[in-house]
């Protein structure tokens, strides 16, 4: 697994209260960056979910929720 990066934003707590990882918050955020079209974000998120199994599993795991987030909009 690869380092955690350096340049993370502080660390939110989850809905359970727990204290996620700071970099957790930064895999969010190029996901959300790279579905905007934010090419760089997507560059940098590859690579990392590249080199990072950790990483990749967390970002499959946000591909998912936002996926089911946009089935249930569509169902209402």
């Amino acid at each position: 697994m690869s380092p955690e990066p350096t340049y993370a934003p502080a660390g939110s707590e989850s809905d359970s209260g727990q204290q996620q990882p700071e970099w957790v918050d930064r895999l969010v955020e190029l996901h959300v960056l790279a579905e905007n079209g934010d090419a760089a974000a997507a560059a940098e998120a590859g690579n990392w979910i590249a080199s990072d199994d950790e990483a990749r599993r967390v970002w499959e795991d946000v591909a998912r929720t936002c996926d089911q987030l946009r089935a249930a909009q569509k169902i209402e």
